[in-house]
């Protein structure tokens, strides 16, 4: 049976991978980029308290994650130098050997819609892709600042939301959309 991770190469080679780095070092690790790669971090606005004043502040949503967009062989010549700091999510190649687990465009252009509108405020993290936040309706948003994003709506705490998932990596529930920007896909 053949593996639903594996997607069709694109025609440049490049897809996004999903990066677990360690030790807090997600600037670190982004900043040995080379310039002009595609990488994207997850953020969003916390309130903090400094020096008796209220400050807002950009914080990243899931601390040790960084997606990157480029060609497995060059993931796999980057973890071979810096391997120390980061492992990249995997899936199984028909021969049973890991390799790294590229997502799908449409998967991910529907996170960083939903991550990224107003920094992620009122977006929740629920934590690696989990069977439970599957159920329901696969939607698209036609209107608003999610215009375009793909999920599944889904009751949690009382709140319909709307779940967005990279599969096997994350997934973010983000505040109720009112049901006439909603399409059933």
């Amino acid at each position: 049976m053949p593996n639903p991770h594996l997607i069709e190469p694109s025609p440049d080679g490049l897809h996004w991978y999903a990066l677990k780095v360690f030790y807090n070092r997600v600037v670190y690790l982004k900043s040995l980029l080379p310039a002009g790669m595609e990488s994207y971090v997850p953020v969003h606005t916390v309130e903090t308290h400094k020096q008796g004043r209220l400050a807002y502040e950009e914080a990243p949503l899931i601390p040790s994650l960084l997606f990157v967009r480029c060609t497995s062989a060059w993931l796999v010549k980057f973890k071979h130098e810096y391997g120390g700091d980061f492992m990249y999510y995997t899936v199984k190649d028909p021969a049973g050997n890991n390799i790294p687990g590229p997502i799908r465009d449409e998967e991910m252009r529907s996170f960083i819609l939903v991550t990224s509108a107003d920094a992620g405020r009122g977006v929740k993290y629920f934590g690696a892709d989990a069977p439970e936040y599957h159920t329901g309706d696969r939607v698209r948003v036609t209107d608003g600042i999610y215009k375009g994003a793909e999920g599944y709506i889904k009751r949690i705490k009382k709140d319909r939301k709307l779940i967005v998932a990279v599969t096997g990596v994350a997934v973010v529930a983000v505040s109720y959309i009112h049901p006439d920007f909603l399409e059933k896909i």
